[in-house]
C-alpha cells in the first residue's frame, strides 16, 4: 500500500470527514481520519479504543519518537479493540497504520 492510498480520500463524503477547504497533505489526512475516529468514539461512547488512541495521539507528527508511539496505538487498536470498531473504522485504523509504518520505515531505513 503506497501512501496516495491512504483511506483519507475515500473519507471525504462520509461522516467521519470535513476536509472541504482544507490542503492536502498526507499528514494533515492522517490526522483529520484521527479526528474523525475519536468524534465518532466520543459521540458513541466506545471508552477502549479512546483509551488506546488518545494517550498516544499528538496533535502534530513532529518528532520520530511520537510517530512510533502512534503507530503502536493503531497497533493495538487493530489488535485489541476489533468488537468496538465498525468495519469501516476498522479499514482506516488498518490503512492509517499502513501509512504511518511505510513513512516511519523510509525514514529510518
Amino acid at each position: 500500500m503506497t501512501a496516495s492510498n491512504l483511506a483519507i480520500e475515500s473519507v471525504r463524503g462520509s461522516s467521519l470527514s470535513s476536509l472541504d477547504g482544507i490542503p492536502q497533505s498526507m499528514e494533515l489526512k492522517l490526522l483529520t481520519t484521527l479526528d474523525g475516529l475519536i468524534n465518532s468514539w466520543c459521540e458513541r461512547r466506545v471508552l477502549r479504543p479512546l483509551a488506546y488512541l488518545l494517550p498516544a495521539y499528538p496533535g502534530a507528527l513532529a518528532h520520530t519518537d511520537q510517530q512510533f508511539q502512534l503507530l503502536e496505538a493503531l497497533k493495538n487498536l487493530k489488535r485489541l479493540c476489533r468488537d468496538h470498531l465498525t468495519p469501516e473504522e476498522l479499514r482506516l485504523i488498518t490503512q492509517a497504520h499502513n501509512f504511518l509504518d511505510q513513512r516511519l520505515r523510509t525514514r529510518v531505513i
